[in-house]
């Protein structure tokens, strides 16, 4: 399923809640559809209508999977990005169908539509600190020091050192 040629983009609403299955070896697989509407405005009327729906099963792996779990909820507007594998399949009347399925490689909310709240991962944050206070490191110029990921002024991320002149309220990197 990993050609890049077949790398995709999908924008639309989660049809289903996720749920997650674990297999053999503790694989965790979650699972989730993403319908996406190809919309027209009528020339006669000039509202907008609903042609057709295409639906995409989104299969989604280990700790992403995890997340997205955690996340994502049916109704919600997402983008998937991933590589899509197209299968055929017979329905119970014999007729045939086909059908999406799309690896995610990346899953965020459309904050067009919303707003949506970020947390790292205590796993990463350990590994941050660690790497920070072994090799220090800078992000635009301002020095990463670690951080308390429960501080909400440290977005949860670590924190900067405030350059002279600057407002110790606003977070470096916001525009």
């Amino acid at each position: 399923m990993r050609d890049a040629n077949n790398f995709i983009t999908v924008v639309g609403n989660v049809g289903t809640d996720p749920f997650t299955r674990t297999h053999a070896n503790n694989f965790q697989v979650t699972q989730f559809r993403v319908g996406t509407d190809n919309r027209r405005k009528n020339p006669h009327t000039g509202e907008w209508e609903n042609k057709s729906t295409n639906w995409y099963t989104i299969k989604v792996f280990n700790q992403l999977g995890l997340n997205a779990a955690a996340s994502i909820r049916k109704g919600q507007r997402v983008f998937v990005g991933g590589y899509a594998k197209v299968d055929q399949f017979t329905r119970e009347d014999g007729s045939t169908g086909v059908g999406i399925d799309v690896e995610a490689q990346f899953i965020g909310h459309d904050l067009k539509f919303g707003t949506s709240e970020f947390h790292r991962l205590p796993q990463l944050l350990a590994r941050l600190d660690d790497e920070a206070s072994a090799h220090g490191f800078t992000v635009d110029g301002e020095e990463y020091d670690g951080g308390d990921p429960e501080d909400p002024a440290g977005g949860g991320g670590g924190s900067f050192d405030t350059a002279p002149g600057q407002d110790s309220d606003r977070h470096p990197l916001a525009g």
